[in-house]
C-alpha cells in the first residue's frame, strides 16, 4: 500500500489494505489537525445512517521521519519564523479579541473543534485557517460551502498582507491583523466525530436554503440611518441611483448629485457600485467599487447607511 502523506506537514502514514479501503467513508486526521482523509460529501450522504461514519486513528500507522521517502527534488526549504494574528470578533453576545501565533499547526476558524469557535449557522465546522507558509500567513478556505471572503472578494488561498483585513467566513464577520505581539501558540486540534455528525444541522439548513430559493424574492433597499431613516424602496432589475438627485433622493450635503447605485448581477446577487463621489461609498468598513452584498452588510454614505433586505 502506497504511503498517505499530509499536504500540509508531510507527515507519512503506512496504513494496511484492510483499513485504507475505509478512507474514503470515513474521517482521519493528521497528528497536525489537517483532514487528509474522508469525503464531506460522503459523511453528508450518510447523515441519515450515522453508524456508518466512523473516525480512523492513523497513528498506529505514523512513519518515523527517518524511514519516509525523501524527495529527489530541492531540498525541503526551512520553516518559516512563527508568526502572530490578531482575531476581533463577535459570537453571539460574545466578543473575541485574541493574538495567536502560528507557527508549524494551522489556526482553524469554523463552528466547532477549532481554536476559534463562532456559533453562527452558516459556519462549517472547519470553515477556513490561516497557516504559515514560509514566512508569509496564508488565509485558505477549506471547501466551504458557502465560501470565505477577505476584503470583500472571495477566496480560496491568499496571503494576508500587513494591515487590518476584514474576513468573513459564512454570514460571521471578523478582522484580522498581523502583529508583532506574542500571543497564544496555535497547537494541533483534532475533530471528534460526534462534532462531524453535527453537520445533519447544516444539510437541514441547506436544504431550507435550497427550497426557499424557490421562491422568488423581493431585494429592498432600507435606510437604517441618516434623513430617510425607516424608508424603504425596491431594487427593480435595471437598479437604484441614490443620491441627492438619484431614484433615490436624500438631502445630504455629503452626497454627490449621484453618489451610488445598488444592481441585481445576472446570477440574481445585489451588487453595490460607487459613482465616482466626492466622499465615497463603502460596504462595512470598506471603499465599495463593484462589490457584492451579503445579509447584514452595511452601506455607508455621508452620514446615511442602508441595508439590503431580501422579502417574498
Amino acid at each position: 500500500m502506497p504511503l498517505i502523506t499530509c499536504p500540509k506537514c508531510g507527515q507519512a502514514y503506512d496504513v494496511p489494505g484492510a483499513i485504507a479501503v475505509h478512507l474514503p467513508n470515513s474521517i482521519a486526521t493528521c497528528v497536525c489537525g489537517e483532514w487528509i482523509a474522508g469525503s464531506k460529501a460522503a459523511v453528508l450522504a450518510r447523515l441519515l445512517n450515522p453508524d456508518e461514519v466512523r473516525e480512523i486513528d492513523l497513528k498506529p500507522y505514523q512513519v518515523d521521519a527517518a524511514q519516509q521517502p525523501q524527495a529527489p527534488s530541492a531540498p525541503e526549504a526551512a520553516p518559516g519564523t512563527p508568526r502572530s494574528i490578531r482575531v476581533i470578533a463577535r459570537s453571539g453576545g460574545n466578543s473575541i479579541d485574541r493574538v495567536f501565533t502560528i507557527g508549524k499547526h494551522p489556526l482553524w476558524i469554523g463552528r466547532k473543534g477549532c481554536h476559534i469557535d463562532i456559533d453562527e449557522a452558516d459556519l462549517d465546522i472547519r470553515h477556513c485557517s490561516v497557516a504559515l507558509h514560509g514566512d508569509q500567513l496564508v488565509v485558505r478556505d477549506s471547501d466551504s460551502h458557502v465560501g470565505t471572503f477577505l476584503d470583500g472578494q472571495r477566496i480560496t488561498e491568499v496571503v494576508l498582507t500587513d494591515g487590518v483585513h476584514l474576513l468573513r467566513a459564512g454570514a460571521a464577520l471578523m478582522s484580522v491583523e498581523p502583529t508583532d505581539a506574542a500571543g497564544e501558540q496555535v497547537q494541533p486540534v483534532r475533530l471528534r466525530t460526534t462534532e462531524i455528525l453535527d453537520e445533519s444541522m447544516l444539510a437541514k439548513k441547506l436544504r431550507e436554503r435550497e427550497q426557499a430559493a424557490e421562491t422568488p424574492k423581493r431585494n429592498i433597499l432600507v435606510c437604517i440611518d441618516g434623513p430617510l431613516n425607516g424608508q424603504e424602496f425596491e431594487i427593480p432589475p435595471t437598479g437604484l441611483i441614490v443620491g441627492r438627485e438619484g431614484h433615490v433622493r436624500v438631502p445630504d450635503e455629503f452626497l454627490s448629485r449621484k453618489h451610488f447605485e445598488v444592481v441585481p448581477d445576472p446570477e440574481g446577487n445585489i451588487r453595490v457600485r460607487d459613482l465616482g463621489s466626492r466622499n465615497g461609498t463603502f460596504l462595512n468598513t470598506l471603499p465599495a467599487q463593484n462589490t457584492r452584498v451579503h445579509s447584514g452588510d452595511e452601506i455607508r454614505a455621508g452620514v446615511n447607511r442602508f441595508r439590503i433586505e431580501q422579502r417574498a
